[in-house]
């Protein structure tokens, strides 16, 4: 091992031993390449008894062999996986691995590591080059509270995503799996490994946050997550410079045609959230501008986009009523009553929350927008939805006719809820399109605004966490 052309021939034999590569860094000084190299050997489970086979074939049964093989013995775990089948996953990840060449499919393994160890564990804190690196760190996490372990859930969700090639074999390995160590199969994560049909893809939801600096009042700290479904959001960004809210049309623009795991979304579907405190919800972020190929368009009429209420989520005493609202809405979708106020002042605000406070009305329409920044202290009709758990609310930024405004948002608001946001999608489309007697510039979708926040997908900063975490 002092000798680089020996310690090569024993690496070389090591990841075919392995069935993957080592990312390892040459060094000049002898004693850190042997240092990378043990460093490998502790980050992949298997490789250190892996070398002490290979040195007992090349070496036979010499001294330092024996004390090398003591010593892995009693400081280096026996890893969870068979030789065999460590080898087997790791030569399938390699084939798909092959099949992409574009290496399209890392997008989503930072989302798949999310969903099979849970928020209790912290994100990926080690440099990942590849799938193989994921596994490797999977191997070593116990299983979580329903007896499942992560690598498996991991793998079973990786098949997923592998086509239709790939996936039978990534199927029959979790599956020998599950037979080996005498698990329920039934607890694998929402999975049929007999299913031969393509799933249906969840929607996507790109979360940016806008939180105020508490030294800059007009500069904000902005987040971005790319959450698949109800599964926990991945962190795209987390600036620690804040910035004004002018630079979030770059930020959005960077992320919606640089960002790997946004371009390569599995499903086509993407829904834009904007996270806001008070002062923000009335600004017309739908309206933002981005360039694709030299064209400049709204975001608004390409993807939904809605705005939630930052102060909301920080407001942990209003989250029952909230949490309640959403449910009694999600079972009563279906042209659900509205609670529409045309005129300021209309009612006096302990009246309108005590209406808000029961499950229903779970939607408030407001035919004119928030108090600007000078009252944004002071509660007004908006305030008072949020507070009463009011999951739904849609308002006119620039004011408009009570009676105008009603039959409206009476259009807008009929049918199912749920699709609310492609609805106002499309009514944005409307209001640019063409013709004789085309809409103007007064057309409700150029200045309509819509909160639409649902409180089963709360990010997890402002998610009280539960045993065991």
């Amino acid at each position: 091992m002092r000798v680089q052309r020996g310690r090569a021939v024993l690496l070389l034999a090591l990841e075919r031993d392995l069935g993957h590569r080592l990312p390892l860094v040459q060094h000049e000084q002898e004693v850190l390449d042997v240092w990378a190299l043990v460093d490998a050997l502790l980050n992949y489970p298997g490789a250190a008894q892996s070398l002490v086979r290979i040195l007992e074939v090349f070496y036979g049964n010499s001294l330092s062999v024996r004390a090398f093989g003591s010593l892995v013995r009693e400081l280096v775990p026996e890893p969870w996986l068979d030789h065999d089948e460590r080898r087997v996953l790791h030569e399938l990840i390699s084939a798909l691995e092959r099949s992409d060449p574009g290496l399209s499919h890392l997008s989503c393994f930072p989302m798949l590591y999310r969903r099979a160890v849970g928020p209790a564990w912290p994100l990926l804190d080690r440099e990942v080059h590849s799938l193989h690196d994921v596994v490797a760190l999977l191997e070593e996490i116990p299983e979580n509270g329903d007896g499942v372990p992560p690598l498996l859930a991991f793998v079973s969700d990786v098949a997923e995503y592998a086509g239709p090639r790939s996936e039978p074999h990534f199927r029959d390995w979790v599956r020998r799996q599950v037979a080996a160590h005498g698990l329920d199969e039934s607890l694998l994560p929402g999975r049929a490994p007999t299913a031969r049909h393509e799933p249906e893809p969840a929607e996507n939801y790109l979360v940016v946050e806008c939180a105020p600096d508490a030294l800059e009042p007009d500069h904000y700290l902005v987040t971005a997550w790319l959450q698949v479904g109800r599964e926990p959001g991945a962190t795209l960004t987390c600036a620690d410079e804040a910035l004004s809210i002018n630079r979030i049309p770059d930020l959005l623009e960077r992320l919606l045609t640089a960002e790997s795991s946004v371009v390569g979304r599995r499903g086509p579907e993407l829904t834009i959230e904007f996270v806001l405190p008070r002062p923000l919800l009335d600004s017309p972020l739908e309206q933002t501008k981005i360039k694709i190929g030299g064209f400049e368009h709204r975001i608004g009429i390409k993807y939904p986009v809605v705005v939630r209420s930052l102060d909301r989520m920080r407001l942990a005493a209003v989250h029952h009523g909230w949490r309640h609202k959403w449910a009694w809405l999600c079972g009563n979708a279906v042209d659900p009553p509205v609670c529409l106020v045309t005129r300021r002042g209309e009612y006096d605000h302990e009246e309108l929350f005590s209406r808000l406070s029961a499950a229903s009305p779970a939607v408030l329409a407001l035919a004119y927008p928030p108090w600007g920044d000078g009252r944004a202290e002071e509660p007004d009709e908006h305030w008072v939805g949020l507070l009463a758990g009011t999951p739904v609310i849609a308002w006119c930024r620039d004011g408009r006719d009570p009676g105008q405004f009603a039959r409206e948002v009476r259009d807008l608001l009929a049918a199912d809820v749920m699709k609310l946001p492609r609805r106002a999608m499309e009514l944005r489309r409307k209001a640019l399109s063409n013709g004789r007697d085309g809409p103007g510039p007064d057309h409700l979708g150029l200045h309509l605004t819509l909160l639409f926040d649902d409180a089963d997908r709360i990010p997890e900063p402002y998610v009280r966490l539960s045993p065991p975490a």
